[in-house]
């Protein structure tokens, strides 16, 4: 291609837009494309006009538009952005492989069930469109070294996994019908475990609203996740402390890593030996774990990894490493969890049918929503 791909946000708020820092260097999605020398940012497109003129002011952009269908029709991008809540993802892409665009970078979650999802695969499949979604630590160098560690067998055979994802809401100014902590920030936990040991073939869970917060969602979940593999996974997802905590704990044979938002560790274990009280009692040894600090290799902003990597494949350069059959894969294992839920907490079988959202059918079982 000549030129420069021609680059339009939708959903023009935090993260596609408002989070960015001055100067920008990629830390959202329009500031992730802005930087890359083979893009031009050029239109945007945001319900509310207050934050669809800052994002015209903060990166020159003078196409701003409160329809995203005419900034479309009229503007043509090549890339676009999906930044808006969950529930408008499918309507939006399904409009941008209409008006020719090529690549899509979708926020996640990607949708608000699976029937979404496939229309999202299936509209850029059948148009030959890239489609990436935003589970961001798929691009990052420390969760990408951290696997192939693993996979050379750093830590022994895989056993299981503890992931916890707790506090993970934004404020009160924000909300989005649905969207508890399961979809808000689990699906990047939910990725990362698959990242780790591959498809689940059943999940038993809880996904309850204790009402500790204002949003008409669940805020408390504990799930036992079971892999194809027979590597087993735990997961503690809630909204019920005043502080943000997001971990993955990888458990091997002979060491365990830690990943975090700020914690990043590793242990091997080691022979220890003592003596027992009584005089003919045989010597003991106990396997311990010398942890060390975990190497957080540096890098620049996940976005603008994520951005670099679409824009490699729009060259035919790489391919797509967040792929939305990835996307699809985290949605399906908060729409078991939910079913798991309704069916009384009994395991519940993968695949699912793309059918009706559990999601929603237990807000209404619950009598969370009014939504039908």
């Amino acid at each position: 291609m000549s030129g420069k791909f021609r680059v339009a946000v939708v959903g023009t708020g935090r993260v596609g837009a408002l989070w960015e820092t001055n100067p920008p260097t990629g830390e959202t999605h329009a500031g992730a494309f802005f930087i890359h020398p083979d893009c031009e940012l050029v239109a945007g497109a945001n319900r509310g006009r207050k934050r669809l003129e800052e994002f015209g002011q903060r990166f020159g952009v003078h196409a701003l538009y409160q329809d995203y269908h005419e900034m479309l029709q009229k503007e043509k991008p090549d890339i676009v952005c999906v930044a808006t809540h969950p529930s408008l993802h499918a309507d939006i892409v399904e409009a941008a492989v209409l008006n020719g665009a090529k690549g899509i970078f979708c926020e996640k979650p990607m949708a608000l069930d699976l029937a979404d999802c496939d229309r999202i695969i299936n509209a850029c499949k059948t148009n030959g469109v890239l489609l990436s979604v935003n589970h961001s630590r798929r691009w990052d160098p420390t969760f990408l070294n951290a696997r192939e560690l693993v996979r050379q067998g750093a830590i022994g055979e895989l056993v299981s996994m503890y992931g916890v994802c707790q506090g993970a809401k934004p404020s009160p100014g924000w909300q989005s019908e649905f969207e508890g902590p399961l979809l808000h920030d689990a699906t990047h936990l939910f990725d990362l475990m698959r990242m780790f040991a591959g498809d689940i073939q059943w999940v038993v869970a809880t996904a309850l609203r204790r009402k500790r917060t204002q949003y008409p969602v669940e805020d408390d979940s504990s799930a036992i996740l079971h892999f194809q593999n027979g590597v087993t996974a735990v997961s503690l997802v809630n909204e019920l402390t005043d502080y943000m905590r997001f971990e993955i704990e990888i458990q091997g044979t002979s060491g365990v890593m830690l990943l975090g938002y700020d914690r990043f560790q590793i242990s091997h274990s080691r022979l220890d030996a003592f003596e027992a009280a009584r005089e003919d009692a045989p010597e003991i040894e106990w396997q311990l774990l010398d942890w060390e600090g975990f190497p957080r290799i540096p890098t620049e902003p996940v976005f603008a990894l994520g951005a670099r990597e679409l824009v490699a494949a729009l060259h035919g350069k790489g391919t797509i490493t967040s792929t939305g059959e990835d996307g699809r894969a985290s949605m399906e294992i908060i729409m078991a969890i939910c079913e798991s839920q309704r069916r009384g907490n009994i395991p519940v079988q993968l695949p699912l049918p793309s059918g009706p959202s559990s999601l929603v059918a237990l807000a209404q079982d619950q009598g969370w929503s009014s939504v039908t």
